[in-house]
């Protein structure tokens, strides 16, 4: 053997024990930083809410190959609140607590993780359930009036997580609302109709009412319409009034009179001059508003005439009686012609003597003949 193969054989032979040497430095490295280290999540853990469902997970940090380890939770800390541990007393690669929590309050519990390498890490956890947001709702009817002068007492009812906070814009002066309990009071003479806005506000998004509160009696407007108009003698007349005004519509019932010329409407409405002659005075027709404020009348039997239908509306109790402008009706004389679809499927009526036709011919021999009589007068 030559020199150079022996010391090219000698030169690998230590460098075997040498990569050797290395393999296991880095055998001992890794086996080092493949050690059990802590466990994710942070504490406290997130809040749990009364009556929803709750997950939270748990996450060895480097457990040793990689592989499962054992999880386990103080025996107790969770009994009789909804919740449960899992896996406990297994071994997985990670944890859950889980359930539906049924009761507020704040619990203890420690969490240990056993990787493969016998290494433990213990970990205190803190965890709360607490109740859920239901935002605030107002559930109760808002006021429509208020009387000058009298105190005033009204309360905003709510539903909803409390505590919650009050607030009111555009009051009238003398009246205000507690912001703690809700309560508008006190006392006002600004007589008016006032929007007012009530904000409640709590956990979530806030709730807004808004109404016209009308401090003393609202002013009432009354529009009146008829139709057809002018109507045939013999026709029926529809007529319809609209009552409105003030935070609500107005209720009860209106009155509608119908006058011709030296006619006076009865009173409350009308005012006939001392002496008039009951017949020359119109009583009035009654009929009840809607939730809307409508009302309808039926006018029958009218004479030809023009005629001034007025309505009156005598008030509530939080609204001002009110009278309409009057509207003119005319009644005329004519037929009441059947509907258009009768008409219509109604066969024309034969004529019983129907014009002859006469030929060309014959028209102008007659025209020669009326021509020659007419000459012979003449001479």
């Amino acid at each position: 053997m030559t020199k150079r193969r022996l010391g090219g054989r000698l030169v690998r032979a230590l460098r075997w024990p040498r990569l050797a040497g290395t393999v296991a430095l880095c055998a001992v490295v890794s086996g080092a930083q493949a050690q059990l280290s802590d466990i994710h999540p942070r504490s406290p853990l997130p809040d749990a809410v009364v009556n929803q469902a709750y997950s939270v997970r748990f996450m060895p940090v480097n457990p040793l190959g990689g592989r499962p380890v054992q999880w386990n939770i103080t025996p107790g800390c969770l009994d009789r609140t909804g919740l449960a541990f899992i896996p406990q007393g297994g071994f997985a690669n990670s944890a859950r607590i889980v359930g539906v929590p049924r009761f507020r309050g704040t619990f203890f519990c420690t969490v240990s993780a056993l990787d493969a390498g016998e290494n433990l890490v213990r970990k205190v956890y803190e965890l709360s359930v607490v109740n859920g947001c239901n935002a605030p709702r107002i559930t109760s009817v808002p006021p429509s009036s208020v009387d000058p002068g009298v105190p005033f007492t009204y309360a905003v009812r709510t539903a909803g997580t409390r505590p919650q906070t009050f607030s009111a814009l555009g009051l009238p002066l003398g009246l205000a609302i507690d912001p703690a309990t809700g309560v508008i009071s006190g006392t006002t003479d600004a007589s008016g109709a006032y929007a007012v806005t009530v904000i409640v506000g709590g956990c979530g998004r806030s709730a807004i009412q808004s109404f016209t509160l009308t401090v003393g009696s609202a002013a009432v407007a009354l529009s009146l319409a008829s139709a057809p108009n002018p109507a045939v003698f013999g026709q029926d007349i529809a007529v319809s009034v609209h009552a409105s005004g003030g935070g609500s519509a107005p209720t009860g019932s209106v009155l509608l009179c119908a006058t011709a010329a030296g006619q006076f409407c009865a009173p409350p409405a009308g005012a006939p001059p001392p002496g008039t002659p009951p017949q020359q005075i119109v009583s009035f027709s009654t009929a009840p508003l809607d939730a809307s404020g409508n009302a309808a009348f039926t006018l029958k039997g009218l004479a030809i005439q023009n005629y001034a239908l007025q309505a009156y509306y005598g008030g509530d109790a939080t609204h001002q009686s009110a009278l309409s402008q009057p509207v003119d009706q005319f009644v005329i004389k004519g037929a009441v012609l059947p509907p258009p679809s009768a008409r219509a499927g109604r066969a024309p009526t034969a004529d019983p003597t129907p014009i002859p036709a006469i030929s060309l011919s014959a028209l102008m021999a007659l025209s020669l003949a009326v021509l020659a009589v007419a000459f012979a007068r003449r001479r």
